[in-house]
């Protein structure tokens, strides 16, 4: 099995733990996990420090963005009828 063939399984599993989880967290980690393993199949060959820093990169930018897109217009709102404002 080649390494790009082990992380696409990682990023399948990933997708499939936001499915069954809801966290929201791993989405953006399982889409991360997709570029690195393009990214390996691309270059045919791993390197660790390249692959990590790729998906932490990667997975970052996409939390940053999904959290950007699917926000809900209620947790942006800010009260104003606070009880603690006095």
């Amino acid at each position: 099995m080649d390494a790009y063939q082990v992380t696409l399984l990682i990023a399948i599993g990933l997708g499939l733990m936001e499915l069954l989880l809801s966290a929201f967290l791993f989405l953006g980690m399982g889409l991360g996990a997709l570029v690195v393993a393009a990214i390996q199949w691309l270059s045919g060959d791993w390197n660790l420090n390249r692959d990590l820093l790729i998906f932490a990169v990667c997975s970052t930018i996409a939390f940053l963005v999904f959290r950007r897109l699917f926000a809900r217009p209620a947790d942006q709102q800010a009260h104003h009828d606070d009880i603690n404002r006095y």
